[in-house]
Order: structure tokens, then C-alpha cells, then sequence
């Protein structure tokens, strides 16, 4: 289910993007440090480029982009 992020507190969404960060970007495949990082993953947030996926079975929720959902249908 895709949860719209503007639904989320402000506390939310920083840690799925942090979350994001880790785990798509890893530490040490990027030079660029995280919080240059993050300001990218919130602007494709914003842009749409990426959503809030929430699984009712794992009751957890991750950013995933737009191609990453099609796997998911």
C-alpha cells in the first residue's frame, strides 16, 4: 500500500530517508556525504520519484521508486 509521505510526521519521513540512504546508497559506494544525500532522496520524494510502500505483512514501511513498484504489482 503506498502511503502518501505528507501523511507522515516530520520524524517519519527523516528516518525513512535516512533508512534509504543506508540501505540503497550504502556507506561507501558514495562519496558524497549524507546529508547531501538525503536533500536528493527528498526531492525525488517530492517529485514522485520515490514513494512510501507500507506491507501489511512485514508491518513496516520503506521508500522504494517508481520502477522498484512495479515489482510489486
Amino acid at each position: 500500500m503506498i502511503i502518501p509521505f505528507k501523511q507522515l510526521s516530520d520524524e517519519a519521513v527523516e528516518n525513512l530517508i535516512k533508512e534509504y540512504c543506508l540501505r540503497d546508497w550504502g556507506l561507501n559506494e558514495i562519496e558524497a556525504p549524507l546529508e547531501d544525500r538525503m536533500i536528493q532522496v527528498r526531492r525525488a520524494l517530492h517529485a514522485e520519484q520515490l514513494v512510501v510502500l507500507y506491507s501489511e505483512h512485514f508491518e513496516n514501511a520503506r521508500l522504494v521508486s517508481q520502477d522498484e513498484l512495479k515489482n510489486f504489482s
